[in-house]
């Protein structure tokens, strides 16, 4: 095993995608993290919601550059998504796979070591990313207040990003192709849940009475970002009906979970019985 992690360690560190994935997604979440300031200071200046940048809610929002708050995509776990995607599909697009499990012929170990070194890679510079926001919100916004509350959609930020990677290598594993796998974790988040989600709660919200307005609970990538939200109850709730009513905080973790879990079960099966 400890093989297996030099090996993977001396993979990520050496091609120079983990360096570009990793600064794109800390550029733009600070981008965000700017025109979120630019906005609190826009709404102090007219002075009719009062002081925002006091209120920790509002600085935890630009902290987490924009995720504790609905309609915000969370464009740090797609980058380090695609790294997961090519930490596995490396290694089929370029024919180096069958080197691999030569020079480590066990393949769990093998899936295990691209497992925990991409978390940990993932981790640094997500935990970066929250530590450059708050630079960044008391550089330009005064006032900034965090508090206690604003841990949890913080440490969330960070596991959300670690999901997504995980789900990334998973998916090149059950694919064997990059690119499909790629498009996959691309399409699923950012296009598929949100439109299935929106058909689901548009129908509840019409008077339908057979609960699809429930089933929308059962959408992981929904339910991760769910978890970042602050205050939850508010945001995850934002339409009030009980054909609609969202799962609490504890519900939606273990969904995004169960869902993380299931590709790597599906992934790590097929990785470790298929041929090379």
């Amino acid at each position: 095993m400890i093989g297996a992690l030099k090996y993977e360690w001396a993979r990520i560190t050496s091609i120079r995608s983990s360096y570009w994935m990793s600064g794109l997604a800390l550029t733009l979440s600070a981008g965000i993290a700017i025109i979120l300031c630019l906005v609190v200071n826009a709404a102090n200046d007219a002075g009719d919601l009062g002081n925002l940048a006091g209120q920790s809610t509002f600085s935890t929002w630009i902290v987490t550059s924009g995720a504790s708050g609905p309609g915000m995509p969370i464009l740090a776990a797609v980058f380090f998504a695609v790294m997961g995607c090519m930490a596995m599909g490396h290694e089929y697009r370029y024919g180096t796979n069958k080197a691999t499990l030569t020079a480590l012929p066990d393949r769990i170990a093998v899936l295990a070591s691209k497992s925990l070194v991409l978390s940990a890679w993932v981790a640094a510079p997500a935990l970066l990313i929250l530590l450059l926001n708050t630079a960044i919100a008391w550089l330009f916004v005064d006032g900034m207040s965090l508090d206690g509350g604003s841990l949890r959609p913080m440490l969330f930020f960070m596991l959300y990003c670690v999901g997504f990677g995980l789900a990334g290598i998973m998916l090149s594993s059950i694919t064997r192709n990059q690119v499909g796998s790629i498009v996959a974790v691309l399409v699923w988040p950012l296009v598929l849940e949100p439109i299935v989600f929106a058909i689901l709660r548009i129908t509840a919200l019409s008077g339908s009475d057979i609960g699809l307005g429930k089933l929308a609970n059962l959408l992981p990538a929904s339910a991760g970002r769910r978890t970042m939200f602050r205050p939850f109850d508010l945001f995850a709730n934002l339409d009030v009906s009980s054909e609609t009513t969202i799962w609490g905080l504890g519900a939606s973790t273990a969904v995004f979970w169960i869902g993380i879990a299931i590709l790597v079960g599906i992934g790590g099966t097929l990785f470790v019985k298929r041929d090379a």
